[in-house]
């Protein structure tokens, strides 16, 4: 597979199988892709939560928010849940960069995690207090980013934009997801 290719396949996913787990040696995987991303300065700023115990993925859900445009979906059902998550805590006192290092760190985890064939969300909307009590966060550090984990329970399909930039749902439960053109955004 090309790069190309799995930036192609590498989807958000928001139902998974979540009976099949994924290992805490699995999820240390994807997150020492995210140790080796480039970083601002090299500063190394950020810090990295993984949880696949199925209590704590069940306290972790709740604190999340899922799939703004799909306005009547509180998100996926038991079962269709995610198997595992990584959340990236970032220092309360954020340095200039420090989110664009959150946003390489979490495509490095996504992309690492499709080459394996998982299933990834990245989710930045949920309750930060709720999200921090169930998992804890560093001194110093507050949870910034979640990715949610596991083997996709769902098909999504890229399709060229024909003006809405908003995903949607067909009737087989297909999720497509529009994207603009190459020539719409070159300048």
């Amino acid at each position: 597979m090309t790069f190309h290719d799995l930036v192609r396949s590498t989807r958000s996913v928001r139902r998974f199988h979540e009976d099949r787990r994924i290992s805490v040696d699995g999820l240390l995987h994807l997150v020492d892709a995210a140790r080796l991303a480039p970083c601002a300065a090299n500063l190394q700023l950020l810090r990295f939560s993984v949880v696949e115990d199925r209590e704590l993925c069940a306290e972790v859900f709740p604190a999340l928010k899922w799939a703004g445009y799909l306005e009547d979906w509180d998100g996926p059902r038991p079962g269709r849940r995610p198997a595992a998550y990584v959340v990236i805590h970032a220092p309360e006192d954020e340095q200039r960069y420090t989110r664009v290092d959150v946003g390489i760190a979490a495509a490095y985890i996504v992309l690492q995690a499709g080459s394996q064939g998982l299933g990834a969300c990245m989710i930045m909307s949920f309750d930060r207090e709720g999200l921090a009590a169930a998992v804890g966060s560093p001194e110093g550090c507050r949870p910034v980013l979640v990715v949610a984990l596991g083997e996709p329970a769902e098909e999504v399909v890229l399709e060229e934009s024909s003006g809405s930039i908003e995903y949607w749902r067909d009737e087989d439960s297909v999720h497509h997801v529009p994207k603009l053109p190459l020539d719409r955004i070159l300048y």
